[in-house]
């Protein structure tokens, strides 16, 4: 059982750290799940950024010619920029079951974590939307309302698997992170940095050992699985943790809906 006296944004790291290893038999085939869209769409054999990139003309020479070659990876990029936006925010729904089962002082196991995502998964998928395309809309607002906007909403998905919430999880998340957003802010720029860094080294380490592109691919996005999965935890015990200090409520009540 967790015990939560205060919230801790260092506290909240470790515990991330410790949950998401010991149950990583769990959480990263769901992982792979909640994101392959993301990384299938990039695979496509026609019209995909990493199979059929643009081969673009001189712009000097046929400034027309070369906007207008322009056209179809403005289109794939857009498209795979919306899959890839959309599917780590459905990975908090995913992971939520089997943190808060933890949290409690039990291991989910993947086929059982599996099915409680499946079994609210439509619902994930909207509220996924909505959180996508407010916090989208903010951050083409100058960033700083995007910003506001994902601090409001960043336990909402949890909402919707622990609490079997529907469209109130948004009300119910920025209740919940009501008081705390400054804290919540700060773990999550510290999670994005070393997401950034982590991704990032681990790009270049396996760009300088491999030479087959796919494979270099293949091994960046598994850092990224793991990266996300991470981060996704790291949501589920800031939402366990919420409602431990707002509302009194002790580890089992949080995890009562699955008895």
């Amino acid at each position: 059982m967790r015990d939560v006296t205060a919230f801790s944004v260092g506290d909240i790291i470790r515990t991330t750290l410790a949950v998401y290893f010991n149950n990583l038999s769990a959480f990263l085939p769901l992982s792979l799940i909640a994101l392959a869209p993301s990384f299938l769409i990039v695979l496509l054999p026609e019209s995909s950024s990493f199979n059929d990139p643009p081969i673009l003309p001189d712009p000097d020479a046929d400034p027309v010619a070369s906007s207008e070659a322009m056209f179809p990876f403005y289109i794939v990029a857009i498209r795979e920029g919306l899959v890839g936006w959309l599917c780590p925010i459905l990975l908090n729904a995913a992971l939520a079951y089997g943190v808060v089962r933890h949290l409690r002082g039990g291991q989910a196991g993947f086929v059982e974590s599996l099915a409680q995502f499946a079994g609210r998964v439509v619902p994930a998928i909207g509220v996924t939307v909505i959180v996508a395309v407010a916090t989208g809309i903010g951050f083409l607002l100058f960033v700083v309302p995007g910003v506001w906007l994902s601090i409001v909403l960043w336990v909402a998905l949890p909402v919707v698997v622990i609490e079997r919430g529907g469209l109130r999880a948004i009300t119910r998340s920025a209740d919940l992170t009501s008081g705390f957003r400054g804290p919540i802010f700060g773990l999550a720029l510290i999670l994005v940095v070393a997401d950034y860094v982590v991704v990032s080294v681990a790009g270049w380490i396996v760009s300088a050992i491999l030479t087959d592109a796919l494979l270099v691919y293949c091994v960046k996005q598994f850092v990224v699985v793991v990266a996300a999965g991470i981060y996704a935890t790291a949501v589920s015990i800031t939402y366990h943790d919420l409602r431990v200090l707002k509302e009194g409520v002790d580890t089992r009540s949080v995890s009562a809906v699955f008895d």
